[in-house]
């Protein structure tokens, strides 16, 4: 039901088009199995014509209904798609963090791809259903009580079928739920990939113990669930035979009839035997799309409620002042959760003036805040107390998609995309100057408005990521260990000429560093040491 009504609310109009269509072909079949039956009656060739007239009525009525709930349903899933990024996008990135990314992945991949392949079935299913509701609607034309004995025996069969189908219901949602940890375990196996080939003995052991654990219990619970579907569809089949046998041998005893009407319920039936067949083996696979669309409605719920709030009023940011001071910190403090909730780590409070055309240079050891530190500047990371101000205005959540307008960052986890992204007509001349001046233009060229390749060691697809930071031009960069992955001739380039090349373009530039030997290039040195600013 969730799935009638999740596509009724993308567009009835066209679920009902495509229902109109699917009766019109049920009430065609129910016609043809009628005219059969008369001509078995007594033939009469003259209305031969009539019938190559109803099929082909069904079969247009047919395939119109299937392409209508096609486009329906295909539309319905691109809507999804598109809501659920647009929704990431918009939702903070500390949150989206609390969701973890093997569960986002799982929902986005997993849960689309089982939704799309049971929409595939949704319209044949349709028809089938309307083909025996218009099939049985002439069997009550026929003889009303022999319709009432088999609507008896389908109230039956169905009843049973409902109260046995809870505990095949219930396995296909621990599959759903085991399927998220298959995800997790194989983010551990990529992201840990390094490590776990350094260590032999290590990698037997994560995959014998982890991945095959996991991969196991899903192969018991896929095959249990699907095996008790499989028992309960089959058997419903089967009493379906049994019915006709019940209408065939027993009712007569009771309710004697004509045989030309006996004929006629036994052909209907005969008839019934491969939709409602079909009907019964796609339950199950609807009942995944039904947990699969549970799962994406919660996500959207999770992301609904964080959804960062986007004003159409004027970028408070953009009057320039006349003081120097481009960014100020004043008393910020951030509470950090790890994963594991036993232990908070607390940034600040934190007093910091950040000028224009200023290179500040932040260290300190492991653990002592630089990130999280960058993170709040750039406003992915809210503070929980104190304020941050730009241009002498303060960052909240309403001016907050301004706020980071004003940033270029590449962190020390950076994604590195392979399209540029940018509207300007003069991307591919201004990317080729820049990818020569980084000298990796032996590498990589602009092949239509994307790098030809990405496929590159850390250190030069952390220049390509530079070299998408210069294109967007901001007024404010920050580095999050850049020089960490280059060798020492570039690293000497990065930060005698890159850097001061940024502040004489007016640029204010943020680096996250332990290069010691390069202190000397930076306005400003801020040490961090656990989550405060200290004097050197």
């Amino acid at each position: 039901m969730n799935l009638i009504r999740y596509l009724c609310a993308h567009s009835w109009k066209l679920l009902c088009f495509s229902m109109v269509s699917a009766l019109v072909a049920g009430g065609a079949a129910a016609s043809l199995v009628s005219l059969v039956s008369k001509a078995i009656e007594s033939p009469d060739h003259s209305v031969s014509y009539m019938f190559f007239i109803l099929c082909l009525v069904y079969f247009f009525s047919k395939s119109t209904a299937e392409i209508a709930l096609l486009h329906l349903t295909q539309s319905a899933i691109l809507s999804l798609r598109i809501s659920l990024s647009n929704k990431l996008l918009r939702t903070p990135f500390k949150k989206q963090q609390e969701l973890g990314r093997h569960g986002l992945l799982a929902v986005l991949t997993k849960d689309i791809d089982v939704f799309l392949e049971s929409c595939r079935v949704a319209p044949v299913l349709l028809g089938n259903i309307i083909l025996i509701v218009a099939c049985l609607s002439y069997l009550a034309w026929v003889s009303w009580v022999l319709f009432l004995i088999l609507s008896v025996c389908f109230v039956i069969l169905m009843y049973g079928f409902n109260t046995l189908e809870k505990k095949p219901s219930q396995m296909l949602d621990k599959v759903r739920e085991q399927v998220d940890i298959i995800y997790l375990n194989f983010q551990s196996l990529i992201n840990g990939n390094k490590e776990l080939q350094l260590n032999a003995n290590r990698g037997k052991l994560f995959v014998n113990q982890v991945i095959m654990h996991g991969a196991e219990n899903l192969r018991k619970i896929f095959i249990k669930g699907h095996a008790r579907w499989a028992w309960l569809v089959n058997s419903t089949d089967a009493m379906f035979y049994v019915i006709i046998g019940f209408m065939v041998f027993v009712v007569p005893i009771w309710y004697p009839s004509e045989p030309s009407v006996l004929v006629t319920v036994v052909l209907v039936m005969l008839f019934l035997v491969g939709p409602i067949s079909e009907v019964m083996g796609d339950i199950p696979d609807l009942r995944m799309a039904e947990v699969s669309l549970k799962k994406m409605q919660q996500l959207d719920k999770d992301l609904q409620g964080s959804q960062s709030v986007y004003s159409d009023m004027p970028d408070p940011f953009s009057e320039v002042k006349e003081n120097k001071v481009l960014i100020e910190l004043q008393d910020v403090v951030h509470h950090y959760s790890s994963n594991t909730e036993d232990s908070q780590f607390i940034l600040g409070p934190l007093n910091l003036k950040i000028h224009r055309e200023e290179i500040i240079f932040i260290i300190g050891g492991n653990g002592s805040g630089k990130t999280t530190l960058a993170m709040l500047l750039v406003g992915l990371f809210q503070c929980d107390s104190g304020a941050i101000l730009l241009n002498g205005v303060e960052m909240n959540a309403t001016n907050n998609g301004y706020y980071r307008c004003f940033f270029s960052a590449v962190f020390s986890d950076f994604h590195l995309f392979q399209e540029l992204l940018t509207v300007d007509s003069q991307i591919t001349e201004q990317s080729n100057h820049y990818i020569q001046k980084l000298e990796i233009g032996h590498k990589v060229k602009i092949v239509d408005g994307k790098f030809s390749t990405i496929n590159l060691s850390t250190g030069q697809r952390k220049r390509l990521a530079l070299v998408s930071a210069y294109l967007e031009d901001r007024p404010v960069y920050i580095f999050d260990e850049w020089a960490a992955d280059q060798d020492p001739v570039f690293k000497k380039v990065f930060y005698t000429e890159l850097l001061p090349e940024l502040k004489s373009r007016g640029k204010t530039v943020i680096v996250i560093t332990h290069d010691d030997s390069y202190f000397g290039m930076a306005d400003r040195v801020v040490k961090l040491e656990d989550g405060n600013i200290k004097d050197i």
